[in-house]
This record gives structure tokens, sequence and C-alpha cells, in this order.
């Protein structure tokens, strides 16, 4: 009885293991991101695209995408809002740290940093058909302030009371 308990429990948790949620993540596409306006402290409100094969997976790239736009590239500004800077400096930090970013980026941990905000599923000009699947534009926030925590915390980045 025991040992059909433990198989059973074994058997469980593959199939957990299983299902946990995997993203592609490819530093080689460029990022559709763009800073729309000043948000809560710590808060930056950007405005995304992503694309991928169903709605569903591009919003999920869209907000990957954003995440990694604060980390390595920087969010471009607008007219009546300056740019994001990259909080690493560029994306020369990704080659140096990969193994540490491709687990970031693909198992996840960086939805705990960024938060779809519209009301509604993207719809009309905010969600094209394009070859290879579907393009949405999302609006989303980032909690820049606690990912730059996260980069100082896990060593990627110099906190910035090192520099005095």
């Amino acid at each position: 009885m025991k040992k059909v308990v433990l198989s059973l429990l074994l058997l469980l948790v593959g199939f957990t293991a299983a299902e946990a949620r995997k993203y592609p993540f490819d530093m080689n596409h460029p990022y559709e991101v763009q800073m729309v306006r000043v948000a809560n402290q710590g808060y930056k409100f950007i405005k995304v695209s992503g694309v991928a094969k169903s709605v569903d997976k591009a919003m999920d790239r869209a907000m990957q995408d954003a995440v990694a736009a604060c980390v390595f590239t920087g969010v471009p500004g607008a007219p009546s809002v300056g740019a994001v800077p990259s909080l690493c400096g560029g994306t020369a930090a990704y080659e140096k740290h990969k193994e540490y970013f491709d687990d970031f980026f693909k198992n996840g941990e960086f939805m705990h940093y960024v938060k779809n905000v519209n009301s509604n599923y993207p719809s009309g000009e905010n969600n094209i058909k394009v070859d290879g699947g579907h393009k949405v534009c999302i609006y989303v926030l980032v909690n820049y302030d606690a990912l730059r925590k996260k980069l100082e915390e896990d060593k990627i980045i110099k906190s910035l009371n090192s520099y005095f």
C-alpha cells in the first residue's frame, strides 16, 4: 500500500513539474515599447507589442518584452514623458549572465514584475492577425524599483548605494 501511495505521489509531482509554464525568450528581436506616462512611485507605465501564434502567448510575449527592455535596452520616451534607462546598461549584460537571464525569462520569474492593465482582451488595431499568429498591443505596469532590487540582490547589477 505504501508503495502505491508513494508511486502515485511521485507521478503527481512529475506531472506538476511537466506542467510548469515555460516562456520562449529571444534577445535577437526588437522590442516595441514606449513609455506612456509616469505611474505610481517605482512603476513604469509602458505601451508594448508582442507577436506569437496565439493572442494569449502574444500578450505574455509583450509583458516579457517590457521587462526585458527595462533590463537591457531601456524604454524610449514619449513627448510628455522621458525615457527609462536600462537597468543593466546594455545587452552585454545578457551575455555575461546568460544562464541567469535565460532562467529568469524562460521560467516566468519576470511575471512577478509586470502587470497587464488592460481592462479587456486586445481587439481592433490592438490585435492584428499577422504571418505566424497575432500581434497585440497592451499597456503594462513594470515594477521597475522591485526589478532593480532583485537584480541588485542577485549581484547582477551594483546597488545605487555602492557608488557613494
